[in-house]
């Protein structure tokens, strides 16, 4: 989103809000975007299953077929991870170039829709709902994408949308770029970061250092905030402990 502030930005201000905590914390800027992005990735998916909105759909062009070499069968190899949700709904759109069968109407009729192994035998019974060129099927196992009903049209790439999850923290990520994150779940997710991080920095441990020492007593031990599966709204808990505006 190009009115999302970077990578950078949120990793440092989180890096220097945990380090005023403790001095001698050996955090490192990578450990901060790991956490960014398995904490991230919990809220940008309940924002995702909430709205139903294209804002967090990445087009993929010219993704290759290939054929399955046990079943005859089309499919395609998601290029990216996305996130596990219902009726892989993760998985916005999957079209084939209109070019393909010049006799079709454009976009609409290479519109693959969503199926599954079980129900996909059933289809072949009635007439209507039949797969063809026409009224193409996907269904996914694991990281493969079957396509049905385009056997016969010598389908070699296609086009997919989908809600791309930030997997793994990449060592070669460039950090200057914007962060693909909802701006209004940034509070949320400095909260729940800081909660891991003092989590982490509350484990004793063996320090020389000439500065500030750890002090277990100093450091806060409720949880700050917590988010309910169901949406955005947050639980501020503060028994019995006092912060500084």
């Amino acid at each position: 989103m190009n009115n999302a502030p970077t990578i950078r930005f949120i990793l440092y201000d989180l890096l220097n809000d945990l380090k005023q905590t403790v001095d001698d914390s050996q955090l490192t800027p990578f450990r901060i975007y790991y956490w960014m992005c398995i904490v991230g990735d919990k809220l940008k998916r309940q924002h995702i299953q909430k709205y139903d909105s294209g804002a967090y759909v990445t087009r993929f062009d010219n993704i290759p077929v290939e054929v399955d070499s046990i079943t005859g069968r089309n499919y395609f190899v998601l290029p990216s991870s996305i996130y596990d949700n219902d009726n892989d709904s993760a998985i916005d759109y999957v079209i084939y170039p209109p070019d393909v069968d010049l006799s079709l109407p454009t976009f609409a009729s290479g519109n693959f829709v969503r199926t599954s192994v079980a129900k996909a035998q059933r289809l072949y019974f009635r007439e209507d709902e039949r797969p063809s060129p026409a009224n193409p099927y996907f269904y996914r196992q694991g990281d493969r994408v079957y396509l049905l009903g385009v056997e016969e049209i010598n389908i070699t790439k296609i086009e997919a949308g989908l809600k791309v999850s930030f997997g793994p923290a990449d060592l070669t990520v460039d950090i200057d770029l914007p962060w693909d994150f909802p701006v209004h779940l940034l509070s949320i997710l400095k909260r729940e970061i800081m909660d891991l991080g003092r989590f982490v920095l509350m484990v004793p441990q063996d320090l020389e250092n000439d500065g500030k020492n750890f002090d277990s007593k100093a450091m806060p031990t409720q949880k700050l905030v917590s988010v309910n599966p169901g949406g955005d709204r947050v639980q501020q808990q503060y028994p019995n402990q006092q912060y500084e505006q």
